[in-house]
């Protein structure tokens, strides 16, 4: 499987890395695209976040994101805090008509809830969330396990106690699908 990680903004380079080679252990190759500025009109005064739909539609036709080959999913990484229709805030959302999904790190950030900054602890964070988004890509639904990175994290604490590695259970529904990772 091949994907592409397109940087909305400034990412933090070792968050990059970290992404890309972990999912290189679970086979999967990846390339850094060029960054993409956050559009505008996706941001909401009154909440003071950006709207993620606004984000995926508008990017997906960047030439950074747009692709004939729909097989080929893109992630877009981004530090601006997002939300989605009625939520508070969403980590990360999926456009499967498009194979895209955008991964918020703003409320991965340790500093987000007065902790010390911590770079390794907000790259394994995004690489959670990172690795659960192919998953959804993949045809997996959210799993019950609550070690299992297809676990749904509806906060940090949650990402935290989670692994980055798929269940056996969610192995096996994977290679029922014919996908091997």
């Amino acid at each position: 499987m091949f994907l592409r990680i397109v940087p909305i903004s400034i990412i933090p380079q070792r968050v990059l890395d970290t992404v890309q080679n972990e999912l290189e252990n679970i086979n999967i190759k990846s390339r850094v695209m060029p960054k993409l500025s956050v559009p505008e009109d996706s941001f909401n005064r009154w909440r003071k976040q950006h709207n993620a739909e606004v984000i995926l539609t508008k990017l997906a036709n960047e030439s950074a994101v747009k692709f004939i080959d729909k097989n080929i999913p893109t992630i877009m990484l981004i530090d601006s805090d997002l939300y989605f229709k009625g939520l508070s805030f969403v980590f990360s959302l999926e456009n499967p008509t498009i194979s895209c999904f955008i991964v918020s790190i703003a409320r991965m950030r340790p500093e987000f809830y007065d902790e010390t900054p911590n770079l390794n602890l907000l790259a394994e964070r995004a690489t959670k969330e990172v690795i659960h988004e192919v998953g959804h890509h993949l045809g997996l639904h959210h799993c019950d396990n609550r070690e299992c990175v297809m676990n749904f994290s509806p906060s940090v604490g949650d990402i935290d106690s989670k692994q980055k590695y798929f269940c056996e259970s969610c192995k096996i529904n994977m290679m029922a699908k014919g996908i091997r990772l």
